[in-house]
Parts: structure tokens; C-alpha cells; sequence
């Protein structure tokens, strides 16, 4: 495999497929991580701490929420919130906006979860409608050199092919979490057999193992998030391409994957390489993008003001005060916020695109290496017709 020609040949698609332009830019919206630059958490600055307490001499301290979990009480282990809100006082918060403010918190509240559920099922319809078009629109012009608009696009994204790609998703992410609970349950053994012990032995030694069981857990969970990384890659060309089973697929990606190996790893590192690479730069991508947001903020206030006017109107016909501008806001929202950063989804989208091209040229070609070597015949093998 010619992995030098097969990033040359996506890059050139990228530029010269505009069809392409708008799924890509859906697929960094919904379907990636592109457009966001990564969360550093500085463990040394928290002032919240989870605390595991074993005994009356011995507690661990993790950065989380400030809960402690109390091995120590009689019958079991305890729970305690100790900077949290409880159910009461989230009741007379209620009460204080709604007396106060003059805003009614729960049909707010009912609007939010209704807006988050519906950008959800959005959101997992359009990751897997695109992708699959992608995929498709990218064989297909490999194959037949024909462009395809966007409109034959999406009728090759709206599929079972998509549903396929779905259940995939399902099936690898249930089972991959259902074996990372199993293996980092055990690494809890260790503390459970020392919870009580007053020996000072006992548990340095379950510390020490638990930490060294912990440290090894996750590094066997890295190792299985880059085979899976690897794997699912041809796995999910061949739900797409492939006019067979979800099953069928995921043999056929494991065998490809495995009888092509020193040609897919080198693919997978150049491929992983470059998506560390716009990790690093998305932060100074979206500087450059700065002055674009003189534009598309108004343009986002525009076209997120209208339905947030219109929904504001409506509910202001059965409520007062503020309640009805905020649902009116929180229906505008992403409107706003999908315009405002329309340049940095633009050029996520290629970054989308070129890498989704990388594995869909890749899986054409390793389809090829498949194919029988037709040896030519010469004359001199030809027999002469007897008579």
C-alpha cells in the first residue's frame, strides 16, 4: 500500500469535492472531537477532593467533588455530600426565583430537558447519516470518477447502511464498557479485603497493590482503545460498502486488518499523528477565526433572535415575568452558537473529511491487494483447434 499516494489523493478530494464541505463541517458539530481543544485538568491547583476512607487511620484522597465515601460505617459504606445541595434547599431555590425574580424554574427546566433530548437524537442521526455518505460518496467517486452533489449524498447517508454503523457503536461500546468496569472492579479488591483493618502492614500492602493494579488496568485500557481505533476503521468501510451483515462486517475488518497489518499500522500512525497534530492547533486556528466573529455573531443573533422571539411570544401568553424570555433564550441558543462558530466547524470539516477519506482509500486499495493475480495467457499457451 501506497500510503504516500493515499494522503495525496484525500487531500486532493477535500479541495476538489465541495459536495463534501457540508458533511464534514455536520460531522465536526456532532460527530468528533475536532472543534475542541482538549481539557487540562491541573491536579496540583484542585480544592476538591473525593476521599475513600478505609479505617480511622487511613483515607485516600482523588481530585473530584468534595464526597466522602466512609468504608468504615457499620453495615457498609456511607456516602457524604459535604459541598453539595440537597433536595431541600433546591426546593426553596425554586421558591426564592420564583418569588423574587418572578420566574417559574420548572417549565424552564422542562424546556431544557426537551431542547437537550431533541439536539441529542439530532445530533446521533446526522453523525451516522453523514458519516455513512461520506464514506459512500468518496468510494463511489474513486470508483467511477463522478462527483456527487449533496443532495445524492445525503440519499446515500439516509440507509440501513447508517443503522448498521450504529449498531456497531452499540454493540463495541457496551461490551468495551461492561469489560472496563469488570477489570477496574478488581483493582478494588485489594482495598476491600484491608477495609477495617487497624494493621498498619495489611494496608500498605492493599494500597500498594491496588495502585499497581490501577496503573495496570489502564494502560491495558489504552492498549485496547488503539487496537479497537485500528480495527474499527476497516470495520466500518465494510458495514458501509459491503452489502452483507453487521456480523459479516465486523469478520471480514477483522481479517483484513490482521492479513494486511504492516500495511494498515503504518496508515494508523500517520492517521493518529495527524489528529494529535490539529489537537495542538485548533487553539491557534480559532484565534485566527477571531475577526470573523464581527460577522457571524450578528448573523447568529439574527438567526437565533427569530425563533427565541416567536417561542418567547408564545409562552408569554400563559406566563409572566422573565420565564418566557428565557425559554424564548434557550431555544435561540444554539442557533447562535452553531452560526458563531460556523469558520472553525468550516475548517474542522476538512480535517473531518480528509481524515475519513484517508481510511475509505485505504480500504479500496487493501480490497484490491485482495483480488486474484490474473497471470496473462500468450498465444504459445493457446492449443490449436483440432480439425
Amino acid at each position: 500500500m501506497d500510503i504516500s499516494k493515499i494522503l495525496k489523493k484525500a487531500w486532493h478530494m477535500i479541495w476538489s469535492y465541495r459536495a463534501l464541505w457540508l458533511f464534514g463541517a455536520i460531522l465536526a458539530l456532532v460527530g468528533a472531537n475536532a472543534i475542541y481543544p482538549p481539557a487540562w485538568f491541573d491536579w496540583q491547583n484542585t480544592d476538591q477532593w473525593t476521599r475513600i476512607k478505609l479505617s480511622e487511620e487511613t483515607t485516600l484522597q482523588v481530585p473530584g467533588a468534595e464526597i466522602t465515601i466512609d468504608f468504615n460505617e457499620y453495615g457498609g459504606f456511607h456516602i457524604i455530600n459535604e459541598n453539595g445541595i440537597t433536595w431541600r434547599e433546591f426546593n426553596d431555590l425554586v421558591g426564592l426565583l420564583d418569588r423574587e425574580a418572578a420566574i417559574d424554574l420548572w417549565p424552564i427546566l422542562i424546556e431544557l430537558a426537551v431542547i437537550l433530548g431533541i439536539l441529542l437524537l439530532f445530533g446521533l442521526f446526522a453523525r451516522y447519516i453523514t458519516e455513512t455518505a461520506v464514506i459512500r460518496m468518496v468510494s463511489e467517486t474513486e470508483e467511477t470518477g463522478k462527483r456527487l452533489s449533496v443532495w445524492e449524498g445525503m440519499r446515500r447517508g439516509f440507509s440501513f447502511r447508517a443503522g448498521r454503523l450504529f449498531l456497531l457503536d452499540l454493540m463495541v461500546g457496551l461490551l468495551f464498557a461492561v469489560i472496563s468496569i469488570a477489570v477496574f472492579g478488581l483493582t478494588i479488591l485489594p482495598l476491600l479485603l484491608v477495609i477495617g483493618s487497624q494493621k498498619a502492614i495489611p494496608i500498605t500492602i492493599g494500597v500498594v497493590t491496588f495502585v499497581g493494579m490501577l496503573i495496570l488496568a489502564f494502560f491495558l485500557w489504552l492498549a485496547a482503545i488503539a487496537v479497537l481505533s485500528l480495527v474499527l476503521q476497516i470495520i466500518r468501510r465494510a458495514c458501509v460498502l459491503e452489502k452483507q451483515s453487521l456480523l459479516a462486517s465486523i469478520r471480514q475488518g477483522v481479517r483484513q486488518t490482521n492479513h494486511h497489518l504492516k500495511d494498515v499500522t503504518p496508515l494508523w500512525l500517520v492517521w493518529m499523528g495527524l489528529r494529535l497534530i490539529w489537537v495542538f492547533l485548533i487553539v491557534p486556528v480559532m484565534l485566527l477565526f477571531i475577526p470573523f466573529l464581527l460577522l457571524t455573531i450578528p448573523l447568529g443573533m439574527l438567526l437565533g433572535g427569530m425563533p427565541a422571539a416567536f417561542t418567547a411570544a408564545i409562552a408569554y401568553q400563559f406566563m409572566d415575568g422573565a420565564t418566557p424570555w428565557i425559554m424564548g433564550a434557550l431555544v435561540g441558543l444554539p442557533i447562535f452558537i452553531v452560526v458563531m462558530i460556523s469558520p472553525i466547524l468550516f475548517v474542522s470539516g476538512l480535517v473531518e473529511i480528509y481524515k475519513s477519506c484517508i481510511w475509505t482509500l485505504a480500504y479500496r486499495e487493501l480490497k484490491v491487494m485482495e483480488l486474484p493475480v490474473q497471470v496473462p495467457i500468450t498465444q504459445s499457451q493457446i492449443s490449436p483447434t483440432p480439425g
